[in-house]
């Protein structure tokens, strides 16, 4: 079986100050645009991203990003994803969404703090938000939360090709932010329902051998702290003719990577998405839990160590972490001018919740 595996559109507006001025009021009309565009870039939120060097893909530096999302109307519209079919069949307990079904793929803000995500009107997601106060909080560390604690930043040996991580560590690691900056901090999302995504086509192994695997993996789950099989539990059915399974944890909910399998017993990769709420604390306390654990051993080979290091980024991230941030933190970023700030593209969904492709240099 295989698995499956996504630049800005800009407007120029050119003013001609010499008619304006010949047919009058020439200033006012300026100002009320520049009002207009000052307006608008309030009513957005700002997504910031890093890259770090990735030599396999062709990325030979690291770069950071700002992505502006305008919300018109209370929502924020991803004008490539906008009825772009879905590429991949999707199972429901009541319906199959198959492949070329138009997507909304609208983010639709409820209150200020609780937003809804419209994949499709069968499949919504509902996010809450804590909008947390800036004000003399550092930028380093909130932009880039667990880098300070736990990367060496003052190495070029280490970090040779993270020219622009670099810069802003050595350069700005002092730098806070001004009264009124705030970060979006994702506190709970849910989906309406589970809902299974099938990842590839069917072909062999059967369903019934990858089904066993997936059994005797939730039966070897038993050498506590390191895997507690009190902490998952098995979960399969029949939806449409189709069978599934899936070993889901209890205690961190997220994507699960499990089988279905066809009326031939034939099988494919599939995405389990639960209807289970997701809340930040209780994967914080999960997360913390596991690094414990793993710490115990105190291993000193190098694949345990970037487990370590892994948990530890992610409990920071899970800490600090900002889904988004408003314009005055943004205006903050962008002051920081050594920092070579890549404007991102607005028009993917999929960029939106974190997911890209990296683009051979190269080809750019």
């Amino acid at each position: 079986m295989k698995l499956g595996s996504k630049k800005i559109t800009g407007t120029l507006i050119i003013f001609s100050t010499l008619l304006l001025t010949a047919c009058g009021g020439g200033s006012n009309q300026s100002n009320d645009k520049k009002s207009d565009d000052e307006s608008s870039e309030q009513n957005a939120l700002y997504k910031v991203y890093y890259q770090p060097f990735n030599v396999s893909s062709g990325l030979i530096t690291d770069f950071f990003e700002i992505t502006t999302y305008l919300i018109q109307d209370d929502q924020i519209n991803f004008n490539k994803s906008h009825n772009q079919p879905l590429d991949r069949r999707i199972l429901t307990e009541s319906k199959i969404l198959e492949i070329g079904t138009p997507q909304s793929n609208v983010f639709k803000r409820l209150t200020p703090t609780q937003w809804r995500y419209e994949r499709t009107s069968e499949l919504q997601q509902d996010l809450s938000f804590e909008l947390v106060q800036l004000d003399g909080q550092n930028v380093f560390d909130r932009v880039l939360p667990g880098y300070r604690e736990n990367i060496n930043l003052s190495s070029n040996e280490t970090n040779g090709l993270n020219q622009n991580l670099i810069k802003f560590y050595q350069n700005y690691k002092d730098t806070v932010f001004p009264k009124n900056s705030i970060c979006y901090r994702l506190k709970e999302t849910q989906w309406n329902q589970n809902h299974i995504t099938q990842v590839d086509s069917f072909d062999s192994p059967s369903f019934a051998e990858v089904r066993e695997r997936i059994v005797n993996q939730y039966e070897g789950l038993k050498y506590p702290p390191i895997s507690n099989q009190s902490d998952y539990q098995l979960a399969w059915g029949n939806w449409h003719g189709y069978d599934w399974i899936f070993l889901l944890n209890n205690l961190d909910v997220e994507e699960t990577v499990g089988t279905i399998g066809d009326a031939t017993d034939q099988s494919a990769y599939a995405i389990y998405t639960p209807s289970q709420p997701w809340s930040v604390e209780q994967s914080l306390s999960y997360a913390r839990d596991q690094l414990n654990s793993f710490e115990k051993y105190d291993r000193d080979d190098q694949i345990s160590q970037m487990i370590i290091l892994g948990q530890k980024m992610r409990i920071a991230n899970l800490e600090k972490g900002c889904f988004a941030f408003n314009l005055q933190a943004i205006k903050t970023l962008k002051k920081l001018n050594l920092i070579n700030w890549k404007q991102g593209d607005s028009s993917d969904v999929g960029q939106f919740f974190g997911s890209r492709t990296i683009v051979d240099a190269s080809h750019e």
